[in-house]
């Protein structure tokens, strides 16, 4: 149904029957924002998690210290290396 559908519906009801459909959709949107607001919680958790899980792979030792460790050796031997590898980044 469109909204002038629904609303001209409307007129054939009662006041209490209006009544009854405004709490029920107001009960729907409550629970909306409700479901809404778990999902962000839950997305939260789990990025949190993820991201706690990754951390002792950048410690030392951990598969992607060398990375980005000041003290680890450049993978190239050159900045022309680098270039001529065809290495394509996200920017």
């Amino acid at each position: 149904m469109t909204k002038t559908e629904i609303l001209a519906a409307l007129k054939n009801l009662t006041a209490e029957e209006r009544l009854e459909i405004i709490e029920a959709a107001s009960r729907m949107m409550r629970e909306e924002i409700e479901e809404k607001a778990q999902r962000k919680v839950e997305r939260k958790r789990r990025l949190r998690a993820a991201a706690e899980a990754a951390v002792k792979d950048y410690m030392p030792g951990g598969a992607l210290h060398d990375l980005w460790s000041a003290d680890s050796e450049p993978y190239f031997e050159s900045e022309e290396e680098y270039l001529n590898a065809g290495i394509k980044t996200n920017a």
